[in-house]
């Protein structure tokens, strides 16, 4: 068995694709699958606009890492609201039920660390490809795959 090699994913890379919900909600898949042969995380950056929200889900074996990067949020673990800004490092354990809401007027910037994979593919299939950092946000649109449980999330 071979390791993967070492890389550095710079700031603006990645494959980038719109969520449904608020408009300019967008997800940048930095690590995966699709770029990291045999990793056993996904790794993307999300940014979401003031009051965005990533509604209430869990996940059935994933565990999940969020890293404020910019913006606050507030972060709701189990029914318990707390702040979520900049630094601030959460941990999700498979079956916890989690929610993201954007409160501040600049983006809240996070990333996501989750393992194992397969979130990625369902974020795509939710989403509408970003063609480029220049692209213009696309109108609120939804997605019938967000209310479904599939890829391991639980709505």
């Amino acid at each position: 068995m071979s390791n993967p090699s070492a890389v550095l994913i710079p700031a603006k890379e990645g494959q980038s694709f719109w969520q449904p919900g608020v408009r300019g909600n967008c997800i940048t898949i930095k690590i995966s699958p699709w770029n990291i042969d045999k990793t056993n995380h996904t790794v993307f950056l999300h940014e979401l606009p003031k009051t965005g929200e990533v509604p209430e889900h869990a996940h059935e074996i994933e565990t999940e890492i969020f890293i404020c990067l910019e913006g606050e949020g507030i972060l709701t673990l189990d029914g318990k609201e707390m702040s979520f800004r900049q630094h601030d490092v959460a941990y999700v354990p498979p079956l916890c039920k989690h929610r993201i809401q954007a409160i501040s007027d600049t983006l809240l910037k996070f990333m996501v660390i989750i393992s194992p994979i397969g979130l990625e593919e369902r974020l795509k299939l939710m989403g509408q490809a970003k063609s480029s950092n220049k692209e213009i946000p696309p109108d609120n649109f939804s997605s019938p795959l967000s209310q479904e449980n599939t890829h391991g999330v639980i709505r």
